[in-house]
Formats: structure tokens, sequence, C-alpha cells
């Protein structure tokens, strides 16, 4: 979740006992040519192919056929609060770093001098989800980045003293969060955010539910665009699940490792091509046997 370049070793050896072989034309980098040139001319979310929430995918059909709204609800309110925290504590400790925090000590002082204006930022905006509520899950996984990047922070300085300003951040926090990419070459939207790249090109994505394999094609999603804009192989990836305990004072990280090999590229492309399919030509998929209650149309269903 809050990554330090003693993560980035320990990924690195993890995969490097599981390779990965992939089909050239399988690659992103192949986006003009079959099986990877998207079959129509729409364009769909990542997140569409990695939702989870329908087992029909009718929730594709009700956003981009029937152009339905999404209805908020406390779970995908929850999901995306807790992103806006991760996105924002990140960001924070970059910039402390980058004042020159000498200690793990100093770094804390400003760190949590900082928790209440992004708290109210993050916070912004929900329906939902209460305040008392969010603030508890706030302090938790703030208190959590305090504690692992201050210790980081002494570890590595205490490496050399003088070590340069731009390569101690690097090593303290070696990640990208809310990393841009463009998914149009492969059928995707241009406005595509990663929930993180950890150095060197390992995506991450940061969930808040139980996993299901509708995500691992998210990964996908996300590797192929990379490669189709930056030409670079992108063979792993991280799915990190957040889970709190039940009074909300401690968390725990799971992660699950995905290789984006042969078959989970090819899930994609069935999926993202039945997506595309939907749309094009306003078919309905019908309803699934049981909703689930995260859904974010269950209203416009519940009502046809």
């Amino acid at each position: 979740m809050f990554f330090t370049f003693e993560d980035v070793v320990r990924l690195s050896r993890v995969f490097r006992r599981r390779p990965c072989d992939v089909s050239d034309e399988l690659r992103g980098w192949r986006w003009d040519e079959y099986p990877m040139a998207p079959a129509y001319s729409v364009r769909v979310n990542a997140s569409d192919l990695a939702g989870g929430f329908c087992p029909t995918n009718r929730h594709i059909y009700v956003r981009y056929v029937l152009k339905a709204k999404e209805e908020p609800n406390f779970r995908l309110e929850l999901g995306s609060f807790i992103h806006r925290v991760y996105h924002m504590a990140s960001c924070t400790v970059k910039s402390i770093l980058y004042e020159g925090a000498s200690s793990g000590v100093d770094f804390k002082e400003v760190f949590e001098s900082a928790s209440e204006n992004a708290f109210s930022k993050a916070y912004s905006g929900f329906q939902t989800l209460k305040i008392d509520y969010a603030r508890r899950v706030f302090e938790v996984l703030w208190n959590y980045a305090s504690n692992m990047y201050a210790a980081a922070l002494d570890r590595f300085k205490a490496v050399s003293p003088y070590m340069a300003l731009d390569g101690l951040v690097s090593l303290v926090i070696p990640m990208t969060v809310e990393f841009p990419v463009d998914g149009t070459l492969i059928g995707l939207n241009r406005a595509i955010r990663v929930d993180a790249i950890l150095h060197p090109y390992v995506v991450v994505e940061l969930k808040t539910r139980s996993f299901k394999p509708e995500y691992e094609v998210g990964l996908a999603s996300y590797a192929l665009a990379i490669e189709s804009q930056y030409e670079i192989p992108i063979n792993y990836a991280v799915l990190s699940e957040v889970r709190f305990d039940e009074k909300l004072q401690g968390l725990k990280v799971y992660e699950r490792h995905v290789l984006i090999s042969d078959a989970l590229r090819e899930r994609f492309i069935e999926r993202r091509d039945s997506a595309m399919r939907m749309i094009e030509e306003g078919l309905d998929p019908g309803m699934p046997d049981k909703c689930s209650e995260d859904c974010p149309f269950l209203g416009v269903c519940g009502n046809e």
C-alpha cells in the first residue's frame, strides 16, 4: 500500500521466481494489429471492465446505452474516500521530504500537522459517508503512512548523511500515485489514472472490497495502456487490499501478486470487445440472478 524501497526489492524477488513470458502480439504496442486492435470505435473505461458489480455486465449497458447516472452508496463512497486519502498522504510525504525533513521525528510532526486540512479536502462532496466514520478511517490511514515513512526516512538517512535529496525521496517513497495514462490506442478512455506505479514499472491497484477475478482484468487494462503509450513491457502488478478492524483502530493490507500473462491479456480483449459490442449495438445483456449491493445502478435496474 504505502511502499518503500525495501518493498521494491521484496517484490522483485517474488516476481523473479515467477517468470512471465508474453507473446509479442499481445503487447499493448501492437495496438493496431489483431487481436489487440479494438473491434469498435467506441471507448470504455478501464473501471467498467474491472468493476465486478454485475455478473452480466449490465452496468456497462446502463451507463453507456441508457446513459443513467450513478447513485452514491456507502461502500462506493468509502472506497473513493480511501483512495483520496491514499493519494493525499503520498503527495504530502513527498512534499515534506523535498522541503528537507531532517529526521523521522521532524517528518512526523509536519505530516501530522497537515492532517486536518487533508481530511477536509478528502471528505468534501460525499453524501452517504458519515463524517465521524470517515474521520476514524482517515486517522488510521494517516497514522499508518506517518509511521511507515518516518521509519523509512531514518533508515535511509542512516545509509549516508550526504545522499542527494531526490535520491533520498525515491528510496523512501518510490512510487507515483494517480499515474496518468492515455488508453485510446487500445479502446479505453483517454484519462486513465492508475492508483500507483511502483518503480520500475509495477502497476499497483488499491482495493477496499474482497478480491474478484475482474480486478485482474483491470490490472491488464492498465498494463496494456502503458505499453501502448510508452512501449515499455509491463509484466507484473500488485492488488493491495485494505481491511480495517471492526473498531476502526487499525488496518491490515493483503497483497495479491498478478502476472500480466497471455491468458489475462486475452481475457481483457474478450471483455473489452464484448463491452464495445454491447454499447455499439445497444445489446441488453439482461438482469443477473442477484444484484450486488455495491452496484451504483441498483435504483435504475430495480425500477425498470
